[in-house]
């Protein structure tokens, strides 16, 4: 699994990644058909379409490079943990899979699946785990001949316990987000951030709860995640590429096909050429007629110093709008 899907900036993450390489069973999950198809969709969604001066991280911009980094820190935290080979393969597994319901552009379109079908990436990934859905037959029968298909359904969904790994998924910051974030700032500015993946994992889930080396860590990056919601993803050019996108489908005025769901960028290119066009020019007219007013929920991550270990870390959600641009 040599790929340029995985960057060396994180040396402390090599050893993880050579183990992932190295396992046969894993490996198959990385070949499968719906994991290949995480290859051709988007990290941020509509976000990741907007025209940007460089494009030296496009190749990163995807749900596949993002789970097999989540998957390297999973192995990461567990090897720290001398967790038993069974139980790292387990949540390494789960990191590879967690995202394997996404369907194209991502967290921006979803809404509208999710009113319309009633389905989102998580149901949809469950039903992927189940071999119901598209091409997950063969991966399915591979999943439950080597591993216990509702540990990883758990583990998945934040519900295993925490001496299975259910923490390294539930944590306020968890797995997901410690990569989900540093991820996020790479592809938006160009550039990752100073604050390695590994030591947030390492400060989370290996070292003592509420020592100042830990809570020096954690709390650099809750504030990095308040940049990268603010500042990044809920920038007004964020914002107007999300809402244009779901706008976009909710002013077709025709069914969506659950096949859309198992699609892949490409073919959403060629079947909706227009959105993908209008989100290199939101300025044009037509994403404003669409939708004027974006709103969305902003989001403030804060620290509260009263309080030691993950109860420091708050947020505080609320409802607000931008008018787009012309």
């Amino acid at each position: 699994m040599n790929s340029p899907m995985f960057l060396t900036v994180d040396h402390d993450l090599a050893a993880s990644r050579h183990a992932l390489g190295e396992d046969e069973v894993l490996v198959e999950i990385t070949h499968s058909k719906p994991f290949r198809r995480l290859q051709e969709i988007s990290f941020l969604g509509a976000i990741d379409y907007l025209d940007r001066p460089s494009s030296d991280v496009d190749s990163l911009r995807t749900r596949a490079c993002h789970s097999l980094d989540v998957a390297a820190l999973a192995d990461f935290v567990a090897r720290g943990r001398r967790y038993s080979s069974e139980m790292r393969r387990h949540v390494t597994a789960a990191a590879l899979l967690h995202d394997i319901g996404h369907s194209p552009l991502s967290h921006s379109v979803e809404p509208y699946f999710k009113e319309q079908l009633g389905w989102g990436h998580h149901e949809l990934g469950m039903s992927v785990l189940d071999g119901i859905s598209g091409t997950s037959g063969k991966l399915a029968t591979k999943l439950r001949k080597h591993f216990d298909v509702e540990l990883l359904k758990a583990l998945i969904a934040g519900e295993a316990p925490p001496e299975q790994g259910g923490d390294l998924f539930a944590s306020p910051i968890n797995i997901d987000t410690i990569e989900g974030i540093w991820r996020s700032v790479l592809t938006v500015k160009g550039s990752a951030p100073a604050l390695k993946r590994s030591s947030v994992a390492r400060a989370a889930f290996l070292q003592e709860p509420g020592t100042r080396e830990s809570t020096s860590v954690l709390d650099k990056f809750w504030k990095l995640k308040h940049h990268a919601y603010n500042d990044l993803i809920h920038s007004d050019s964020g914002i107007a590429a999300d809402s244009y996108a779901l706008s976009y489908f909710r002013f077709r005025n025709e069914t969506p096909k659950e096949s859309w769901l198992m699609a892949t960028e490409k073919d959403w290119q060629s079947n909706f050429p227009e959105l993908f066009s209008n989100l290199l020019s939101l300025d044009a007219s037509s994403p404003a007629e669409l939708a004027p007013v974006q709103d969305y929920t902003a989001r403030a991550y804060w620290i509260d110093d009263r309080q030691e270990g993950m109860q420091r870390y708050q947020v505080t959600k609320a409802p607000a709008s931008i008018k787009i641009r012309h």
